[in-house]
């Protein structure tokens, strides 16, 4: 069977991985094949999925999970992604990485428990969707969130 999606690399921060969706071109449009059974890695179970619409200029607040996964492909547009390992027992505590999310390569990043992150567009208006694993509640929302003001860590985007 033909795979849909694949995990080309590990970033430089353990566990996040980055990796692109099938693509396919066709009149002048894109399909960006996301997930069909039985599962290729990407999406292997998807228990809550949901998109973000954002525009040039909106900085997300950082935000980090004690157990759910963020699996991000970005739909339209780029979106840039901050990374910051805040897990301490992990060999890449304290690192910093910054990519770049492309809808037209098809582009994800799975992002583990512990892995604090936020995201810009870099286009007038871009599209992210993100399956989580597992889901939240409204009783456990398994989620912390800092402004840039009291930024954890202390971060500055680079100038677009």
């Amino acid at each position: 069977m033909e795979s849909i999606a694949s995990w080309e690399r590990e970033l430089q921060i353990n566990g996040v991985l980055f990796g692109r969706n099938r693509v396919v071109s066709y009149n002048s449009s894109l399909l960006v094949e996301v997930h069909r059974k039985p599962s290729t890695g990407l999406y292997e179970e998807i228990n809550h999925l949901y998109w973000i619409v954002t525009h040039i200029g909106v900085i997300r607040k950082w935000g980090v999970h004690k157990t759910t996964t963020d699996t991000y492909s970005v739909v339209y547009g780029k979106v840039e992604v901050a990374l910051w390992d805040g897990r301490h027992e992990s060999s890449t505590y304290g690192e910093t990485v910054i990519i770049e999310l492309n809808s037209e390569n098809g582009d994800a990043l799975k992002i583990p428990p512990g892995v604090w992150h936020t995201f810009r567009s870099k286009t007038e208006t871009s599209i992210l969707m993100n399956s989580k694993s597992p889901s939240w509640t409204s009783e456990d929302t398994d989620k912390v969130s800092y402004d840039f003001s009291e930024s954890i860590p202390p971060f500055q985007w680079p100038v677009l």
